[in-house]
């Protein structure tokens, strides 16, 4: 099969890539003639990848150098061709569609054949194509995760959320802040919260290019970086994507019983950093942290629920071919026109696709 592995530092073997010595984006290569995976454990699943998708920062977690000529990759979609112990121990079958995520620490999805978890895999939602699928994941579970587990907002049904989505802003008695609303996982998180019933704050870089899709999503309010101390608002919960001086920003933000949630990967130890330095004077009693999503199937069963029932929208900011990952990982999407994730696909053969608001 063909996949795409990291290869070692060639130009310097005293100097080893890793988290603190990130590999540059030349190091992913093409390799052709690899021997496809097999499923050996009960619970494994041989999926052939239909589409994948790039994280822009994945060069620089430490999972991804705990093995030489790692494959990277996360999200995916695909077909099961083979299942791994007894078939009918299995939830699975060959020839079922699925979508899902795997845990950093695994051989990765950018390659043609993947052996996947079967909790890490849900049948995957049958109205979205191969690249919106693939596109949902990380992103999705990570704002899910985010509002439902660890900010403790109660989830709604997903067959029947009407009431608290069109519910009217006085009506909705939580307020919540996300900075980069406009981004991968932003663009879930402002969904989610407005079927919760919350009142939805979308912080964003520019009023005036994501308005209108920011509000069309479920936001009550958008406001620019910086207007956010400008405005007299505290908020019960604030989901941050973006770190640095916004999160710092946020401590003024949130109530003083308030959570205070970070998903950006350099604010790992944003907690411990902002306690030393006082940014939680008169806040010692906000529930602050961060947090790396964890595969979920019963998660994937949710969203694909509201994905189904075109309560929750996907992304797709263009796909590109598998042959051009290095490429793909040194792209920037162009937003309005390009919004979402990167997708690869491994049996894409033409020019770049750009998809759009998909």
């Amino acid at each position: 099969m063909e996949a795409i592995r990291l290869h070692p530092n060639y130009d310097d073997p005293s100097s080893p890539y890793s988290g603190a010595n990130p590999a540059p984006s030349s190091a992913l290569i093409l390799d052709h003639n690899i021997p496809a995976p097999q499923p050996s454990q009960p619970g494994e699943l041989l999926v052939r990848v239909e589409a994948t998708t790039v994280v822009r920062d994945s060069l620089t977690w430490p999972e991804t150098y705990l093995e030489s000529y790692k494959i990277l990759g996360n999200d995916f979609s695909g077909t099961i061709i083979s299942t791994g112990g007894d078939p009918q121990d299995s939830a699975f079958k060959p020839g079922d569609e699925v979508y899902g995520m795997t845990g950093a620490s695994r051989s990765g999805t950018w390659a043609e054949y993947a052996i996947v978890l079967a909790e890490e895999t849900c049948l995957k939602p049958t109205s979205l194509t191969w690249a919106e699928a693939a596109a949902v994941p990380l992103s999705a579970l990570t704002a899910y995760q985010a509002l439902f587990e660890k900010a403790n907002i109660v989830r709604p049904d997903f067959n029947n959320v009407s009431e608290t989505r069109h519910a009217s802003g006085e009506e909705k008695k939580c307020r919540i802040l996300v900075t980069g609303a406009a981004g991968c996982v932003g663009l879930y998180a402002v969904q989610l919260a407005s079927m919760a019933g919350l009142y939805v704050v979308a912080a964003t870089r520019s009023k005036q290019r994501d308005k209108e899709l920011l509000e069309r999503l479920g936001a009550d309010g958008v406001i620019e970086y910086g207007d956010l101390t400008q405005v007299k608002s505290s908020y019960h919960i604030i989901l941050d994507t973006v770190g640095g001086h916004i999160l710092e920003t946020c401590w003024s933000l949130v109530c003083e019983s308030g959570t205070l949630i970070s998903i950006d990967s350099a604010s790992y130890d944003f907690v411990e950093r902002h306690r030393k330095s006082g940014l939680d004077s008169g806040k010692e009693a906000v529930k602050a942290l961060f947090f790396i999503v964890a595969p979920s199937a019963s998660g994937l069963e949710c969203l694909a629920k509201a994905l189904d029932s075109n309560l929750l929208k996907p992304f797709v900011a263009c796909v590109m071919p598998l042959a051009q990952a290095r490429e793909a990982y040194e792209y920037f999407p162009n937003p309005p026109a390009e919004r979402g994730k990167i997708v690869l696909a491994p049996r894409h053969g033409g020019q770049n696709t750009h998809s759009g608001n998909q």
